[in-house]
């Protein structure tokens, strides 16, 4: 069964679950293009995102429209810049910010991420915390298993760790990243970043996104070094 057969059938339970709380305007999500995301040779990037929002009381697919548009929309097109600068760090190619380069680049790099936001029904225009966590802690189950699904190399959230944390629990971990801006799923890399509705000029959040990325990832190698050494000492 493909990934996105599997992402279908979940939402279809998905949904009926939320109908039969007299929930509405349900939104889809999941992989943009699944093609792309199988056969990029870049890092597999999933956004974790908090809602999404339309007036239509049946709601629709976000990551469908995403593939079907001609052009990524307002915050998908920072959404765009940010992924290359994952793509530049994981490469170890840091490239100058270049703008018309970046946004020529915009409609395949949006084909080849990932969304999964936390409220799925009933989403508004601004978010609250404490109905996402109440979402996060009734639909995490669902949420888990949509990222198992989709797996990930790297997470990044927008500004909710601690929901993630909520879906993931023990099995997210940062203990060997000194720094709560990253942390580690198995082998998947989480980032704690802004939103992506944040106002920051591009060229900002593209150093910095390609900076932690660097950090996170020589991080890792210590830590990887770390637990060999320890594995290798008498007695282990």
């Amino acid at each position: 069964m493909s990934k996105k057969t599997e992402l279908e059938s979940l939402m279809d339970v998905w949904e009926a679950k939320h109908r039969q709380k007299g929930y509405k305007r349900f939104i889809r999500d999941g992989l943009v293009y699944q093609e792309a995301w199988e056969s990029q040779q870049t890092p597999k990037v999933c956004y974790f995102l908090k809602e999404a929002y339309t007036s239509d009381e049946d709601g629709y697919h976000l990551t469908e429209s995403l593939h079907k548009a001609d052009h990524p929309w307002t915050m998908w097109r920072k959404i765009a810049i940010w992924t290359q600068a994952i793509y530049q760090a994981f490469s170890g190619n840091f490239c100058e910010y270049d703008e018309e380069l970046l946004r020529s680049r915009e409609k395949e790099t949006i084909d080849r991420i990932a969304v999964v936001n936390v409220k799925k029904s009933n989403g508004e225009n601004g978010s609250d915390y404490e109905d996402l966590k109440t979402y996060a802690e009734e639909d995490k189950a669902e949420l888990k298993q949509e990222l198992e699904i989709i797996r990930p190399e790297i997470i990044v959230c927008g500004n909710n760790l601690s929901l993630l944390k909520i879906v993931l629990g023990e099995e997210l971990q940062n203990e060997y990243t000194w720094d709560t801006m990253f942390a580690w799923w198995n082998d998947t890399l989480v980032i704690d970043y802004y939103h992506p509705a944040v106002h920051y000029p591009n060229r900002v959040n593209y150093y910095a996104l390609m900076s932690i990325c660097d950090v996170a990832r020589k991080a890792r190698k210590i830590a990887k070094d770390i637990q060999e050494k320890q594995e290798k000492l008498p007695g282990s």
